[in-house]
C-alpha cells in the first residue's frame, strides 16, 4: 500500500528525500558513505517542512546501541534477522503518528490564519479607538491640552475627550472600563459615541427641555446619575467603570467636576502650588442607588489640570513597587516649568523607566490641559 523507492546508502537516500515529499524511512545502520545514525542526524537538523519517521534497522541489539540510535533522531528500532509482520507493525504505528503530526500541522495552519484575523481585525480597532481621540498638542478656544495614551494590550478600556457643550461651556472626560482587552474597549468605544452625541435624545449630558425645546447642560453630577442608570451592570457581565466628568466655563475659568471612582485629580496652579482635588466617589455601574458628589476649581490663566487613570500609580517596577500619585506630583512639580508636550513627554519617560520596559500591565492614560486665556 505505499509507493517505495530505494537508496543505497545514506547520501543517496538525503538526495532522494529533498526531491520527493517522503515522510517515513527505513534504513540499515552499516552503509558505505554515510551510516544511519549519521542519515539520522541529517534528516532532523535538515531543511525539511515536513516531518519524517525513521525506523533503523540493524544486527546491533545492546542497549547501548538502542539509545545511540534514539539520540540520534530514530523513532523506532528493528533488530535483524527481522519479522516481516513486526516490520508491518512498526510501520502502521508510524503512519499513525504521522497522521497525527499531519493533523496536528493543519490544526497549527488554521490557528495561525485564525491570529492573524484576529490581529488585522484588533489593529483596526485599536486604529477607530485612537481616531475617536482629541488631537494631540492641539488647543480649544481658551484651553490647550496634551495627552498620554499607551494600551496594555491592542485595544484600550481608557478613553477621554473634549466636547464643545455651548458657545461658553466646554466638557471634558476621562474613563476607565474595568478588565481589559476586548470587552472593555467594546463598552469604552460605545461610552465614547454616546457621550459625543450631544444632539440626539438620550444623550447623558444634555437634557431637551420640554418648555423651550432646546436641549439644556445638566450638572456633572447629573450626568454620572443618568450614565449609572444607562449602564448598570447586569449579575452576568459585572462590566463597570470609573470616570471624571467636568465642565468648564470659558469666561470665568470655573471647572466644575463630578469623580466617580476616578484617582484624584491635580490641580497645578502657575504659581507652582500642587493641590489633589476631589471626594473618590463611587464607581459607574455598580449600585444603582449611588449618588455622585461636585467640586469646583478655579482656573486662573497659565493653571493647569491634570487627570489620570489608576494604571499611573499603580504601575509598578521590577520589584513589585507602585508607581504611585506621589511620584507623579513629584516629576511633574520637577518639570512643571515645560511645555504641556514636553511635561507629558518627561511623564511618560519617567513611566517607562520605572517599569524597566515598554509593556504595562494597564492602560496609561493621562490628559492635561492649560487654561490660556481669561
Amino acid at each position: 500500500g505505499h509507493e517505495v523507492l530505494t537508496a543505497t546508502d545514506g547520501v543517496e537516500a538525503l538526495d532522494v528525500l529533498e526531491k520527493e515529499r517522503i515522510r517515513l524511512v527505513i534504513t540499515d545502520w552499516v552503509m558505505p558513505r554515510m551510516d544511519g545514525l549519521e542519515l539520522c542526524q541529517r534528516i532532523r537538523k535538515g531543511p525539511f517542512s515536513r516531518y519524517v519517521y525513521m525506523i533503523i534497522l540493524t544486527a546491533r541489539d545492546t542497549k547501548v546501541e538502542l539509545v545511540a540510535a534514539m539520540e540520534a533522531g530514530a523513532d523506532d528500532y528493528v533488530t535483524k534477522p527481522f519479522d516481516k509482520s513486526e516490520l508491518d507493525v512498526r510501520i502502521r504505528a508510524g503512519e499513525r503518528i504521522l497522521k497525527l503530526e499531519t493533523d496536528l500541522e493543519d490544526r497549527n495552519k488554521r490557528l495561525s490564519n485564525a491570529l492573524s484575523i484576529i490581529q488585522r481585525d484588533l489593529e483596526a480597532a485599536a486604529k477607530m479607538q485612537k481616531d475617536l481621540l482629541p488631537c494631540p498638542g492641539c488647543s480649544l478656544p481658551g484651553i490647550a491640552y496634551d495627552w498620554i495614551f499607551l494600551p496594555c494590550s491592542f485595544v484600550a478600556g481608557d478613553t477621554f475627550n473634549f466636547l464643545n457643550l455651548d458657545e461658553s461651556h466646554l466638557g471634558f472626560y476621562l474613563l476607565d472600563v474595568a478588565g481589559h482587552g476586548v470587552p472593555a474597549a467594546m463598552l469604552s468605544f460605545t461610552l465614547t459615541k454616546t457621550l459625543s452625541s450631544l444632539s440626539f435624545p438620550g444623550n447623558p449630558l444634555k437634557n431637551l427641555s420640554a418648555e423651550s425645546g432646546h436641549y439644556e447642560i445638566l450638572s456633572p453630577a447629573s450626568a454620572m446619575r443618568e450614565l449609572n442608570r444607562i449602564y448598570l451592570a447586569d449579575d452576568e457581565t459585572m462590566q463597570y467603570f470609573t470616570m471624571i466628568y467636568g465642565i468648564v466655563e470659558l469666561e470665568s475659568g470655573i471647572v466644575t467636576l463630578c469623580q466617580a471612582g476616578q484617582p484624584h485629580p491635580i490641580h497645578m496652579t502657575g504659581g507652582g502650588r500642587f493641590f489633589l482635588i476631589g471626594q473618590g466617589g463611587f464607581p459607574i455601574g455598580i449600585h444603582s442607588e449611588a449618588d455622585f458628589d461636585e467640586c469646583r476649581v478655579q482656573l486662573e490663566p497659565g493653571d493647569r489640570l491634570l487627570l489620570y487613570s489608576d494604571g499611573i500609580p499603580d504601575c509598578t517596577d521590577a520589584g513589585g513597587n507602585y508607581y504611585t500619585v506621589e511620584r507623579l506630583v513629584e516629576t511633574l512639580e520637577r518639570w512643571q516649568h515645560l511645555p504641556l508636550g514636553d511635561l507629558t513627554k518627561k511623564v511618560e519617560d519617567s513611566l517607562r523607566s520605572w517599569r524597566g520596559g515598554d509593556e504595562f500591565e494597564d492602560d496609561i492614560t493621562l490628559l492635561i490641559m492649560e487654561r490660556t486665556s481669561v
